[in-house]
């Protein structure tokens, strides 16, 4: 068969510049095209980091004097730590390690100063939040590194070597929560909020775009019933599949992959439904702020990879910076990651809950706020 070369041309130059105008047009799908690869590298490039610094870490400590301070400033000069609380009550610091408020504790013993006085090497704990061994792996091993010369008790051959430190400790590490170290534990339990994100927000993004691009949005809008209605009509069916969704996974979980999970309770049962509702709510949001399905998955995703990448899920939460340790507060799966871990592996209390819980339920309200106002300007539209 001949090509007609001209004509070739002429079509082909054609239809590209009838798509370049269109993606041109198309602004917010421009935008995001541009936009996610940007920040794709600019959270890989400066806010993950698998060798965190300055891990947030409480003192445990029952008098205060210079050799106290003398213990933080050898612990922090390894830049692993940076002691954020001090407290004398185990209960408190033990509270802040299950609420992941910090990641280690410095416990000292009671008479600290006297025994070094007396030329003894008092026992030293570091205690390690083990559910997310990324973090404090490689952060314990640098202060046994610190220590090793004056840590006697476990290690017959440290007499031989050069103490790093002035003061005698006796160093000891101990992992809770995660004695082996296993990360499946963490990544497993990370995974359903994960799944629960992408599944509810791209749903919900999806819902209303897909009838306005069907033409039935309108016929909705014509039936004797309140927008209300149609709004919670939408939403209820995902809310339910969403409820199904996670009963699934937390089986999967403990049956499947044998995960020594804690007791489930109703403030953990409180949570799960509000941050399924605050992601549906959300892609619901995302639903009337876009005009076709492509603009709505893309929305989602735009959502979706700072939640994976910032809360916590997979990378050190306290390793990033303030700037995106920041956002990643602002993210409903950052908290509910901490219930969840905090739960299921830790069997933190009821209020302990609540406290790690309330952020999701203020981002459920906003994200209702904006929508009502989003909604009724589309309808003033």
């Amino acid at each position: 068969m001949k090509i007609n070369w001209r004509n070739f041309s002429n079509g082909f130059f054609a239809v590209a510049a009838k798509e370049l105008l269109h993606i041109v047009r198309d602004r917010l799908t421009l935008a995001l095209l541009i936009s996610v690869p940007v920040i794709q590298i600019i959270l890989f490039g400066f806010a993950i980091d698998l060798h965190p610094k300055h891990l947030p870490t409480a003192l445990l400590a029952y008098e205060n004097n210079n050799f106290v301070n003398r213990a933080i400033n050898e612990l922090e000069k390894i830049d692993y730590f940076q002691v954020v609380t001090r407290t004398n009550n185990p209960a408190e610091a033990e509270r802040l390690l299950a609420e992941s408020k910090v990641q280690f504790i410095l416990a000292l013993p009671p008479n600290f100063a006297g025994q070094i006085i007396a030329g003894d090497q008092p026992p030293v704990k570091l205690i390690a939040d083990g559910t997310d061994p990324v973090a404090s792996i490689v952060a314990t091993q640098a202060a046994q590194a610190q220590f090793a010369g004056a840590n006697t008790a476990n290690n017959a051959s440290a007499s031989l070597n050069t103490s790093k430190t002035n003061l005698p400790i006796a160093l000891t590490i101990e992992s809770r929560y995660n004695p082996d170290g296993s990360s499946r534990r963490y990544i497993v339990l990370g995974l359903l909020g994960v799944v629960l994100t992408l599944t509810l927000v791209l749903l919900g993004a999806l819902s209303m775009v897909r009838e306005r691009e069907r033409g039935s949005l309108e016929t909705l809008y014509l039936l004797p019933i309140p927008r209300i209605a149609i709004v919670l009509g939408k939403i209820a069916p995902y809310f339910i599949l969403g409820c199904l969704l996670f009963i699934l996974l937390l089986f999967a979980c403990n049956w499947l992959l044998a995960l020594p999970l804690q007791g489930f309770s109703l403030s953990l049962l409180v949570t799960v439904l509000l941050f399924i509702a605050a992601n549906l709510v959300f892609g619901f949001l995302i639903s009337l702020t876009v005009s076709n399905q492509m603009q709505a998955m893309q929305m989602s995703i735009f959502f979706y990879l700072p939640s994976m990448l910032l809360s916590g899920f997979m990378f050190p939460f306290y390793g990033m910076p303030l700037w995106a340790q920041h956002i990643g507060e602002a993210l409903p799966l950052t908290h509910f990651l901490r219930v969840i871990r905090g739960t299921l592996l830790k069997g933190i209390s009821e209020p302990s809950i609540i406290t790690l819980a309330w952020p999701i339920a203020v981002f459920l309200l906003l994200a209702i706020v904006l929508t009502s106002l989003t909604a009724r300007k589309n309808s003033k539209n």
